[in-house]
């Protein structure tokens, strides 16, 4: 420990040492060992929370990313509403044209809930492919515990683009249903009249 201290011309105190046990019950009888001792004076945890604690800066911005994609998800399913809104409101005459033929309430509903869902499949689609540039790409954060800063690299995994189209597909699934429920319970008549 001296001779590495006199080498890196640091002073000759330690901040930090890593120690490898044989397994992890081994760990947790020394950790039990330094943190006991009064005469150490000295603090012991796993690689896992030491890492754990030292990403514990991030979490504000973790929270402001969720309130920003919580923000985000409820403007895109009222966007997905809205353009079904207008979709049926154009397609009144249609819509009714439909019924007059047989065409049931429930296959006029599913009909728009699918172009919903399709048109929101699309976006998700666009979505990932827009992000794809991203991947690997490293930033970092400033960590105030450390006065370091923590870098970390964007990965677009399969998971990931599957997550966001699955995400996509519940914003176009809500932002529809309420439209095609409109269009499906018109009455032919009044519908007949007003296109």
């Amino acid at each position: 420990m001296h001779q590495i201290a006199s080498d890196y011309n640091r002073p000759d105190t330690l901040s930090s040492v890593l120690i490898r046990t044989e397994n992890p019950m081994a760990a947790q009888a020394l950790i039990n060992d330094i943190s006991s001792d009064v005469k150490l004076n000295l603090g012991a945890m796993t690689e896992v929370a030491y890492y754990a604690q030292q990403t514990a800066a991030s979490l504000p911005i973790k929270m402001l990313g969720m309130l920003v994609c919580t923000l985000m998800a409820v403007g895109s399913a009222f966007a997905a509403m809205n353009t079904m809104y207008a979709a049926v409101a154009r397609r009144a005459r249609e819509i009714e044209t439909l019924r007059v033929l047989g065409f049931s309430r429930g296959s006029i509903l599913l009909s728009f809930l699918l172009e919903s869902l399709l048109l929101a499949l699309l976006g998700g689609v666009l979505g990932c492919l827009l992000v794809l540039p991203l991947h690997n790409a490293t930033t970092g954060i400033g960590s105030f515990v450390t006065f370091s800063e923590i870098a970390f690299t964007y990965r677009v995994t399969p998971q990931v683009m599957l997550a966001g189209l699955l995400f996509a597909l519940v914003l176009g699934a809500l932002g529809g249903v309420l439209p095609a429920f409109g269009a499906a319970r018109k009455a032919i008549l009044v519908a007949l009249r007003e296109g």
